[in-house]
């Protein structure tokens, strides 16, 4: 009798074990390791040091195909037009002179291009698809009102 259970009781806990170990494997893969809140947490400040929040705005508005192709155009000569730090490294070496002259130039230039681009982005609206952005950024600012308030709340 003592023997079955001992063995029921050791059975039990090996099936136990090796379910948590799949578990904890599978959520390893699915947010490397994170829980959802902070995975979500991570995410949104990933977006927010891209500063995509505005351009993802300007897609949300009901835009033209050609004004969609503008757009994307703007953003890609945006991009291209960045300094990247990374051609600082070569197969043979590394430059640090260089390296941090256009680490620095692209923080220094960082706000100044943002302007532009929001700036050719907006140009490219019509009247009432400003009126529209103008409506969302209040509304997000709302938002963001609201759910500070829920959070000194709680």
């Amino acid at each position: 009798m003592n023997k079955t259970i001992i063995i029921s009781l050791g059975t039990s806990v090996l099936l136990v074990s090796s379910l948590l170990a799949i578990s904890a494997q599978s959520n390893m893969k699915q947010g490397n390791g994170f829980t959802c809140k902070q995975h979500k947490m991570m995410k949104q400040g990933m977006n927010h040091k891209r500063g995509h929040g505005l351009v993802k705005m300007f897609m949300k508005l009901d835009l033209s195909d050609k004004q969609r192709t503008q757009i994307r155009s703007i953003i890609k000569d945006n991009m291209k037009s960045m300094p990247n730090p990374k051609t600082a490294f070569s197969n043979t070496g590394f430059n640090k002179e260089q390296f941090v002259k256009l680490a620095n130039q692209k923080r220094d230039n960082k706000v100044e291009r943002k302007a532009e681009l929001i700036e050719k982005v907006y140009n490219v609206l019509n009247s009432s698809q400003k009126k529209d952005f103008k409506t969302m950024l209040d509304m997000r600012d709302i938002m963001k009102k609201n759910y500070i308030m829920q959070k000194s709340n709680n």
